[in-house]
């Protein structure tokens, strides 16, 4: 589990970095959506501090479909008062990660408590279902709009993330463009 939590800690801080210089679009620009035409939908709960016991919500949703880059992303952070909420207004990019094949990035245009302006990033790791999975699906999310930076992640205390292959009857073989 240490091992795990290790490498989750480089990638945030490189996330947290990358939105706070608002170069994620710049740096992976040249991706704009996995040339598998897959797509992940996911929803539960994290506890992103172990020490309030307290949790946040999410539902997300990510990838190919009709050849377009399709998606949504809502999340709410019950540890703030008032409860901080996330709703991904746009997503802009989407592909698998390069070293993990169950794990999928989706990036997007986010409003925070209502306020346009913010990029952000979600990963998830679908790592199977049920007593089969040795271990548990995991999601991340960061945010920022040049002032204000947030990341939470941890693994589903509650939910699923799903990995879904595509339909080659609606996916062109070239991967998606933006919409």
């Amino acid at each position: 589990m240490r091992a795990i939590w290790t490498r989750l800690a480089l990638g945030i801080a490189t996330l947290a970095l990358a939105l706070a210089s608002g170069s994620v679009s710049a740096e992976f620009s040249s991706i704009t959506c996995d040339p598998s035409g897959d797509f992940v939908t996911g929803g539960g709960f994290i506890i992103p501090d172990p020490d309030t016991g307290n949790h946040a919500n999410f539902g997300v949703a990510g990838g190919c479909k009709n050849g377009l880059l399709w998606g949504h992303l809502e999340y709410v952070d019950h540890n703030t008062s008032p409860p901080l909420r996330v709703h991904g207004t746009e997503v802009l990019e989407y592909f698998a990660d390069e070293f993990d094949p169950n794990t999928r990035w989706i990036f997007g245009r986010a409003e925070v408590n209502g306020v346009s302006g913010f990029s952000y990033c979600v990963r998830v790791t679908d790592n199977g279902e049920g007593a089969s999975a040795a271990l548990p699906d995991m999601f991340l999310i960061s945010f920022s709009n040049g002032t204000t930076t947030y990341t939470a992640s941890g693994p589903l205390v509650g939910g699923n993330i799903q990995l879904h292959t595509p339909n080659p009857l609606t996916t062109p073989s070239l991967g998606c463009v933006g919409a």
